[in-house]
């Protein structure tokens, strides 16, 4: 979801998220130690993982921008990275293209 594109000015922000993560194939979660404070990050994450259970697919995939202190992590994060893959995004150049094919593959998969 993209909060400037996908949500509807007006609309509780609650109401918005749901709706985009019901209409969307996957969840792509930017972790950032920014968004580890957010106090939208939790309740983001829970209506994904209710999505992934309720349809029975896996809608969340989780992308590190940065490397994160562990104990920046909240416990519920932290369940959620234990039971889902997670990509780091390469520092070095040189393995970026192989990177995004490897996002988009991931992006397009059921």
């Amino acid at each position: 979801m993209v909060h400037g594109e996908t949500f509807q000015a007006g609309r509780h922000i609650a109401d918005n998220i749901y709706t985009a993560i019901r209409q969307s194939r996957k969840t792509l979660v930017l972790v950032t130690k920014h968004l580890l404070t957010s106090h939208w990050c939790t309740y983001e994450l829970q209506m994904a993982r209710m999505e992934s259970i309720s349809t029975g697919r896996n809608v969340l995939v989780f992308l590190f921008l940065e490397d994160i202190p562990a104990n920046m992590v909240n416990i519920d994060v932290k369940s959620y990275i234990k039971t889902s893959t997670y990509i780091m995004y390469p520092k070095e150049i040189t393995h970026r293209e192989a990177f995004w094919n490897k996002l988009a593959d991931d992006l397009r998969a059921p």
